[in-house]
């Protein structure tokens, strides 16, 4: 998956928008400088030669500093003579008096071309440069990258997730990780893009490059799940070909062999499942072990040394149970696995997360440890907590099993006490990663989850208040479970709803909610956990309430927007790849000869919808060439 963290990623970030030169990029001098479109630039470019022909000094001195600036830079002959100019009136003193001396007068002057998108600041487009990027690196300016560092800075990440540097875009931080890359490109950026982007007073070039890079990131995070299918896999080739189509009509850009690869990349999937049992982070961490290895500059004893220390490690592994329960109950032990936990704990961050649940989606392995025991304090359960927990139980407990009665409104009958006591704990391991409580640490804390009564599976946002651990006795077995006291975030009023910015991308699964929890507790089992999520607040000006940004982490299941998340039809994923190039959602993946006379010609005149007809039967290759082909001919053809 390198090709999709340090090759797509990480060539849009860098190549497409130019990161690495954005902080000294787009600060612009005229902050209330009206934005002029392209044709609004040539209306004034045409009146500064007008006025120039002329020789009307006051029509030459009233047109805007930027574009004078520019008119002299771009003619070195007059930038001779303009060396030591600062202000409006210099520039349009130098261009008065160099044009009557000039051989043609005012055609001899260049005009400088205008940029292909608005501006607050008309300026020469850098000669070094390449036209591909010229857009990406406008629309992708200094106070965009500020942005992003500030939310870096205020998103809250669960332990698991490595955090991208706060100084994302400087050389100072070092080449960053793939894990980096990823958290920087589908949650933080996420978050902040579709917040300034998708805003009324956003340009078009802006609001179209949000919508290419959110089919980067559905694209990378539909490859990059636990779990697979043909249907997942059609999905993340739809998005993935939408994102090269993009590069290519919005800024013009080459293509490079990480876009071939990863057209290639959804036979992968459907052949060999999900990319985390195949991709090559595992012999990348095998590189940094080996680099890492003292080898006392002894090169003959190293294949040796390797070994051994690598079978020390597979039999120390397997000397530690999974079932955590086979450990007897007493100290020492206790010492050993909390030595081993300390010694691997590296092992569960970022790409190397393997949830178990990832190989069956009804996780109820909920094993408990003598050591999280130990840790919690034995408590009696208040009369609330008491009584919701015996709702849940109950509604757990099979049909053919009594029911649990209440020590707190006992009723006539034969039917069990449920226990009124619990294990409260700080935090719980749990496939993979760490829940904890607000108080222990917050990060760990945001958790999605479902409800499950009544049959209501949506998938909702809370906090964890509180953790505890519940011993019952059913069919003469102990049975422990764990349970999550969660306080729900309020989900949007649908009159504020539809100002909720993330909601018009489903396919991204992030949602607004007010930043505030009901009074009453949820008690959710630890089989309804789904998975952490990011969190942002901040107050969006439409609906002027501050509001909690919930960017899922669920990196197993299927897409929450399309399945879980109540949304309006006209945000559905379906929709939403309908408005953009829907003839991509069904094209056949098959390698097979194409059905249809595939010609340059025909791809170079054909509009979008009629390229359906000939996609449809073509093969891989075919597709690519019609992809690559068909923008440059119409290209040619303007």
């Amino acid at each position: 998956m390198h090709n999709l963290f340090l090759g797509e990623l990480h060539h849009h970030c860098i190549d497409i928008w130019g990161m690495k030169t954005a902080e000294d990029r787009g600060k612009s001098k005229r902050k209330n400088a009206a934005v002029h479109t392209p044709d609004m630039q040539q209306s004034v470019l045409d009146h500064l030669i007008a006025a120039l022909r002329k020789g009307a000094q006051s029509a030459v001195t009233s047109i805007r500093k930027d574009y004078l600036e520019a008119l002299v830079k771009y003619n070195p002959p007059v930038l001779t003579l303009a060396k030591s100019a600062q202000t409006k009136s210099e520039y349009a003193a130098v261009l008065m008096e160099w044009v009557p001396s000039a051989p043609n007068g005012v055609d001899s002057l260049m005009i400088p071309p205008v940029l292909p998108y608005a501006t607050n600041e008309f300026h020469i487009q850098d000669p070094a440069g390449s036209q591909d990027n010229a857009l990406g690196h406008a629309i992708f300016s200094s106070q965009v990258l500020e942005a992003i560092r500030k939310d870096i800075a205020s998103v809250t990440l669960p332990s698991w997730l490595p955090r991208p540097p706060r100084n994302l875009g400087s050389a100072s931080h070092g080449k960053l990780k793939a894990d980096h890359w990823r958290t920087a490109c589908t949650v933080n950026m996420v978050i902040t893009l579709v917040r300034l982007w998708s805003d009324p007073s956003a340009t078009q070039e802006e609001k179209s490059a949000l919508s290419n890079f959110l089919h980067l990131v559905a694209a990378v995070d539909l490859a990059t799940r636990r779990t697979m299918s043909s249907e997942r896999s059609q999905r993340f080739d739809a998005h993935m070909l939408e994102y090269v189509r993009g590069l290519r009509s919005l800024y013009r850009a080459s293509l490079v062999p990480n876009h071939h690869l990863s057209l290639h990349l959804v036979d992968c999937l459907q052949l060999f499942g999900p990319t985390f049992a195949w991709w090559a982070f595992p012999f990348e961490r095998y590189n940094g072990l080996l680099q890492r290895l003292n080898t006392n500059h002894r090169t003959a004893d190293i294949p040796k040394t390797f070994m051994r220390y690598f079978y020390i490690g597979a039999r120390v592994r397997s000397m530690i149970p999974t079932d955590a329960k086979a450990w007897p109950d007493h100290p020492e032990f206790e010492d050993v696995l909390n030595a081993f936990h300390s010694a691997f704990q590296d092992v569960a961050r970022g790409s190397r997360v393997i949830h178990p649940s990832a190989f069956s989606l009804d996780d109820s392995d909920d094993s408990i440890s003598a050591s999280s025991r130990s840790s919690g304090k034995e408590e009696v359960l208040s009369g609330s907590l008491y009584e919701a927990l015996l709702r849940a139980v109950n509604s757990r407990v099979p049909s053919d099993v009594e029911k649990y009665a209440s020590r707190y409104y006992p009723s006539d009958g034969d039917n069990p006490f449920l226990p009124s006591t619990a294990v409260f704990l700080p935090s719980f391991a749990h496939s993979g990663v760490t829940i904890s409580t607000f108080g222990d640490r917050p990060g760990n804390s945001f958790v999605l989850f479902r409800d499950g009564g009544n049959g209501d599976a949506r998938v909702r946002a809370g906090q964890v208040r509180r953790i505890f651990q519940h011993t019952r006795i059913q069919d003469d077995c102990s049975v422990t479970d764990t349970y999550l006291v969660v306080g729900e975030y309020t989900s949007l009023s649908s009159s504020h709803a539809a100002f909720d910015p993330y909601r018009r991308f489903p396919h991204i699964e992030a949602w607004l909610c007010y930043n505030k929890m009901g009074d009453a507790d949820i008690i959710v089992p630890l089989s309804n956990f789904v998975s952490h999520f990011a969190s942002y607040t901040y107050t969006p000006p439409k609906i002027g309430v501050e509001c909690m940004v919930v960017k899922s982490l669920d990196r197993v299941r299927p897409s929450l927007s399309s399945c879980e998340v109540t949304l309006a039809d006209e945000y559905s994923e379906l929709a939403y790849l309908g408005r953009h190039r829907a003839e991509f959602c069904h094209i056949s993946h098959a390698r097979r000869a194409s059905t249809a006379a595939v010609t340059y010609t025909a791809l170079s005149t054909s509009s979008p919808h009629e390229l359906q007809s000939v996609s449809a039967g073509a093969s891989r290759r075919d597709r690519e060439y019609m992809v690559v082909s068909g923008m440059r001919g119409r290209e040619r053809a303007r």
